[in-house]
């Protein structure tokens, strides 16, 4: 069986220009060389790359799948994308809400800053008005007591003394 120098470069897994090198180094013998399209005998081939040759339903066989994993990886290909476009909106769509509760817990903290500011002016007051009332009532209490003791002294009676200047006591 002959094949052509395409085929043959396809069968012995190598590129066309690599095989006309292997055509002059190993001395692979082509026939209809005074043709444009040359031919190879598979026998040749054989006699040349032993193992590494492959059958023309080989080459075909490995060309339709890989074929299918081309098709199988371009089907995975959009899979991924769309996954990876939803998972972007998703990303996108929780910043969003990260971004909105975090506005609405700042706000939270500052109405209770200014409510805690608040509570704190109005028992500023509450302490100064109870200072206040306490400290009148001591000076009340402070007075009523000065104003006994005046008393207690008015209605005691006076001691007499020998002595006529005065209560007799020096000092």
């Amino acid at each position: 069986m002959k094949v052509s120098i395409t085929k043959a470069a396809k069968m012995v897994g190598v590129q066309r220009s690599t095989f006309y090198r292997h055509v002059k180094e190993k001395g692979i013998s082509l026939e209809d060389t005074d043709t444009k399209r040359p031919k190879v005998d598979v026998s040749e081939l054989v006699r040349v790359y032993g193992d590494q040759l492959k059958t023309i339903e080989q080459i075909e066989q490995k060309k339709q799948h890989s074929k299918n994993d081309n098709e199988t990886l371009s089907n995975t290909y959009l899979e991924e994308k769309i996954e990876f476009e939803t998972l972007k909106e998703r990303v996108k769509y929780l910043e969003n809400l990260h971004d909105t509760e975090k506005r609405r817990l700042e706000e939270q903290i500052e109405l209770l800053k200014d409510m805690l500011e608040s509570e704190k002016q109005e028992r500023q007051k509450a302490t100064a008005l109870l200072t206040d009332q306490r400290s009148e009532k001591e000076k009340e209490a402070n007075r009523l007591e000065n104003l006994e003791k005046v008393v207690e002294n008015l209605t005691k009676p006076k001691e007499k003394s020998w002595w006529p200047f005065g209560s007799g006591k020096t000092g």
